[in-house]
């Protein structure tokens, strides 16, 4: 009888190790993803047909306008990212960001399919997704101005079309 009662205990031992461990490994390969660099961005969808060197130009147009000193500064303001960044000045969080910053030419997914865009967003690690996509939402708004969007309704600002390549 006595032999029977260990053989349980041992049992019993062994099924809340091999949990323990479960939940340790499980745990451990969560950090481990979070801790790894991580992009959040919001496309900008483009004509299917516009031709690759046009997107490219258009990146980097948007980039320069977007890099501005006044633009980052009002998004580190708006968000609090100095405090978030765990920066000791404001200008050290504006570099920050402009640091993390990226535009880059990609590709969207729509109802229609896949079509080109150009993604417009911010780096850091897994535990930051949820700033990530705070400051990318927050700098689309200033990417529609740029582009002639109305950030409130989506639509065309008053001149009634985006302007072309050349004039933003």
């Amino acid at each position: 009888m006595m032999r029977m009662q260990r053989w349980i205990l041992w049992a019993v031992l062994a099924v809340v190790g091999l949990t323990v461990m479960f939940f340790v490994a499980r745990y451990a390969k969560r950090e481990y993803h979070l801790r790894q660099p991580s992009k959040i961005w919001v496309p900008i969808a483009l004509r299917a047909d516009l031709p690759i060197a046009d997107q490219k130009k258009l990146a980097e147009q948007i980039e320069v306008k977007l890099r501005t000193e006044e633009i980052l500064r009002a998004v580190v303001l708006d968000l609090g990212l100095q405090v978030k960044f765990n920066q000791p000045v404001e200008d050290a969080a504006v570099k920050e960001l402009s640091r993390r910053l990226f535009v880059e030419v990609g590709s969207a997914d729509t109802p229609n399919g896949s079509v080109p865009s150009i993604n417009i967003g911010v780096s850091g690690i897994g535990h930051e997704s949820k700033l990530l996509g705070e400051v990318s939402m927050r700098i689309i708004r200033d990417v529609w101005l740029i582009i002639g969007i109305d950030p409130e309704t989506g639509k065309p600002s008053k001149s009634g079309d985006t302007p072309p390549l050349d004039e933003l």
